[in-house]
């Protein structure tokens, strides 16, 4: 590993790449020969047909799908829709009886689906496909699974989530350098949540009167995923059953439970290294973009970088309590039970998330890795900072990692748990913790009240 911190000339260049989707040839080498036995089998339809596929991805489908069009002999007319409307889009379509032959689901989206008998199960046509079940990076029946059902195919490997600094705001606040944990040092991966804390303090800044120059977490946080991995952390998960929608209450009591949530919401409540939810208000973009803070915490891919930032940056993992975490569950596509074209919308899923050419455009634009066979991809991965944002989402797994201690004792959670009712789960969570930050309840009794009524809404559903 080599150290790596993003220059301004790096980030502009990989911004522009990304907002021109002109990474496809220029990123990585050319991979080696695809194995042969994902090229055997006949993939195209007797007759040309056109498909719907909803989603959210903008414009990132065109590099990819004329792949699936060519070798499936189906056409695929996309419906985009923004991601915030995107779950009650589909839900009144499904109602309606029009929603599209394919649709993408987040993980966080599969409790108003599963359940349901909306999706057909891909299990009987993997069978005859002849495809190699144990390349996928996760089984299929845990990850998009329901009683006993596969229920979509996982168009990639989640990403992680790791710290972006401003490496700028922590020269002015006198933190030394040399000692942050940035990909390719020997301390890469080390910090735990504590050092994390110090660091934080460190580079705050406030004026004699009390105002902040400079914050050193950028956001007051009080959302269920943020708790979830921080719990995920102390071995523990929002309720008992995470993955199959069986979930019989909610543990948002216990001890891990409360002292993920300290964690988070005492960065603004205990230590004053993050900002009020007043004072957070009316910044655009957030005061990590307007170089207002020195760190923050999110996803490990380069989506997050799509705007001129005048500061250089700097990469981390995100640091941990008693065990490193990653989170499973990505984008998947699902193929929808009312479709008059079921197997050419099951083909088409096929070759979209397991076809190495569009594995390798995967990652030639987003430096995101394919959910089957991922270890295939990793001699392909880009160069220079964008590669080092992929390695860093990579650097917990086994057999895909450059860092052998990273991946000891990695608890591998969903990171969208929520449980049947998530939603439910997801709003109750932010509203109790929001009352912490404005003063109104501890967390204990924040939590205690969000147990309480979860575990009701659970019992009605």
């Amino acid at each position: 590993m080599t150290a790596n911190r993003m220059s301004r000339r790096g980030f502009l260049q990989l911004s522009a790449a990304g907002a021109a989707g002109a990474l496809l040839a220029a990123c990585a080498g050319q991979p080696a020969a695809a194995p042969a036995a994902e090229e055997s089998g006949d993939t195209m339809a007797e007759e040309p047909a056109e498909i719907r596929l909803s989603h959210w991805w903008g414009e990132q489908h065109n590099h990819w799908l004329p792949i699936v069009e060519e070798k499936t002999n189906v056409t695929v007319a996309q419906e985009i829709y923004p991601w915030g409307e995107y779950l009650t889009k589909v839900l009144t379509q499904v109602a309606g009886g029009v929603a599209p032959d394919i649709i993408q689901l987040d993980q966080s989206h599969n409790a108003d689906f599963f359940p349901k008998n909306i999706f057909v199960p891909y299990n009987d046509f993997l069978e005859a496909s002849d495809l190699d079940m144990t390349k996928w990076n996760v089984d299929p029946a845990l990850e998009v699974g329901y009683n006993g059902d596969i229920l979509a195919l996982s168009l990639f490997t989640m990403q992680g989530r790791s710290v972006y600094l401003n490496l700028d705001l922590v020269r002015e606040a006198g933190y030394p350098e040399d000692e942050l944990p940035l990909y390719g040092r020997d301390n890469f991966d080390t910090w735990h949540w504590d050092d994390f804390v110090a660091f934080l303090q460190a580079v705050t800044i406030q004026a004699s009167d009390g105002t902040y120059e400079q914050y050193g977490y950028a956001g007051a946080i009080r959302d269920a995923t943020s708790l979830a991995y921080q719990m995920a952390s102390y071995s523990a998960d929002l309720v008992d059953d995470p993955w199959a929608f069986a979930e019989t209450e909610a543990l948002l009591d216990s001890d891990a439970a409360i002292s993920a949530a300290h964690d988070i919401v005492d960065l603004t409540v205990v230590h004053g290294v993050a900002p009020t939810l007043e004072a957070q208000q009316g910044v655009e973009g957030g005061l990590f973009r307007a170089g207002l803070a020195a760190a923050t915490i999110s996803w490990t891919n380069q989506t997050y970088l799509v705007a001129e930032l005048p500061f250089e940056l700097g990469f981390m993992h995100m640091p941990f309590v008693d065990r490193r975490v990653h989170g499973g569950g990505a984008n998947h596509w699902c193929v929808n039970k009312a479709s008059e074209l079921i197997p050419q919308a099951q083909q088409a899923a096929l070759i979209q998330t397991t076809d190495y050419e569009v594995g390798q455009a995967l990652v030639d634009l987003a430096a995101t890795i394919s959910a089957y066979d991922p270890a295939y991809y990793l001699d392909t991965l880009p160069e220079g900072d964008l590669g080092v944002i992929t390695r860093i989402m990579l650097a917990r797994l086994a057999g895909m990692s450059d860092c052998d201690y990273c991946t000891e004792d990695v608890n591998m959670f969903n990171r969208a748990g929520f449980g049947r009712s998530g939603r439910f789960l997801q709003d109750t969570v932010r509203s109790e913790l929001e009352k912490v930050l404005i003063g109104e309840k501890s967390v204990e009794q924040a939590m205690q009240d969000a147990d309480a009524a979860i575990d009701a809404e659970i019992a009605r559903a």
